[in-house]
């Protein structure tokens, strides 16, 4: 039967808190600790910035999240993020956990308050700063329809679990394919015993007959644009893909958040680019991170776009190299509010030219890996799409569960 419950009564509000980062002895690697900035579009966070230590576990254990908890972000983008402990950990304080009760299912109480999350903005009491923000009083009054018959919940959390399990098991074989791919590029290229270099001579820290060229003699670099947002008609039923730089995180993009129009391509300056693209965040919070398009797409002017002239195809060899110089690229960034690359100063950077035979070698070991992480990409994209749809009924009781 459904009821109407404060969130209070499901369960254990938490609050989180963030030791003083000026007292080192409070980070280590004893327990995660998350925050909103972690969070992404899985059940679980397993990779976090930061962990408390062992001295900061004794100190705020009482703010210890057990596993199982669902732990929501009340300060920032609300309504927007949350996500399970997936072992004992903590959060900073813009996330609030919910520890449920004994009456109800742990993974039910996490689609529970995800089918619920867009209701969150009617609580934003904001900030001084100009931040959302939703007091733990207020999150903790905050009423939900519960399903209260606890076998009931745990089959509707059942269901729903067997969609992000696979999901997260084609993540973590995403990111085994990402592991081999870096790895041989650090084995050919950073210690150099790629096919035949027994026979090869070290001249200036290179393969004889390697060189370093500026960017600009190897790739060709261009942007996009953002049509005006003055123009709902631009982004309304748009079929083709836009890509801001906040999608660029070390992936392949199998789709894009927004799409635009053919309208909106003609008056901006976005322009199509090929399938198969590398793309790099030329500035913002993203600056230096990277994406394949595996999609013809647009991209919006903070993108910047990479198109080979001295290699026939070098995209997986581009990618890891420019991923491999991100602290340089970081470094030579320049900006007083944020920092920036400009087109010009990518063009500058120099980047190791192997011959055009070691380059096809790598490609073809590497395109497999490649398209198999793309199909998986693609199969959670489906799934995804599956439950999304399927978490509305079940949390409102329109399709019933035996």
């Amino acid at each position: 039967m459904i009821v109407r419950k404060r969130i209070k009564n499901i369960g254990r509000i938490v609050t989180g808190n963030t030791p003083p980062t000026n007292q080192n002895e409070y980070y280590g690697n004893y327990r995660p600790f998350i925050k909103a900035t972690d969070i992404g579009d899985s059940k679980y966070t397993f990779v976090t910035e930061e962990s408390y230590s062992e001295l900061a576990y004794e100190k705020y254990k009482q703010n210890v999240i057990p596993q199982g908890a669902t732990c929501v972000v009340t300060i920032g983008s609300i309504g927007k993020k949350l996500t399970m402990a997936h072992t004992e950990l903590f959060v900073n304080q813009a996330i609030n956990a919910v520890i449920p009760n004994e009456g109800y299912d742990k993974n039910y109480v996490y689609y529970l308050l995800k089918y619920n999350l867009p209701q969150l903005k009617m609580f934003d009491s904001g900030t001084a700063s100009g931040r959302e923000n939703i007091s733990k009083s207020s999150f903790s009054n905050i009423i939900v329809n519960v399903e209260d018959d606890k076998r009931i919940q745990h089959e509707i959390g059942s269901i729903l679990s067997n969609y992000d399990n696979i999901i997260d098991n084609n993540n973590k074989r995403i990111k085994l394919l990402e592991q081999m791919t870096e790895n041989l590029y650090k084995e050919w290229f950073v210690r150099f015993r790629f096919p035949g270099n027994e026979n090869i001579d070290i001249v200036n820290g290179l393969p004889k007959g390697w060189e370093r060229k500026k960017i600009s003699f190897v790739y060709d670099t261009s942007s996009g644009g953002t049509p005006s947002r003055q123009h709902d008609e631009y982004y309304s039923n748009g079929v083709i893909p836009w890509i801001k730089t906040g999608e660029l995180q070390d992936c392949i993009l199998v789709d894009t958040e927004e799409c635009i129009t053919d309208d909106a391509v003609k008056h901006s300056s976005a322009k199509l680019i090929p399938a198969n693209s590398v793309l790099m965040a030329m500035y913002g919070v993203n600056i230096g991170k990277l994406g394949y398009t595996s999609i013809e797409a647009t991209c919006n002017q903070a993108c910047c776009v990479f198109k080979d002239k001295y290699y026939e195809n070098s995209r997986h060899y581009l990618f890891q190299y420019l991923k491999s110089i991100r602290e340089y690229l970081l470094l030579i960034g320049f900006g007083a509010a944020q920092q920036n690359l400009s087109q010009d100063l990518i063009k500058g950077v120099k980047i190791v030219v192997p011959p055009k035979e070691v380059l096809l070698k790598f490609e073809n070991l590497i395109e497999p890996l490649y398209n198999e992480s793309k199909l998986l990409l693609k199969k959670n994209k489906n799934m995804i799409k599956q439950r999304d749809l399927l978490l509305p009924r079940l949390m409102s009781g329109k399709l019933e569960v035996k």
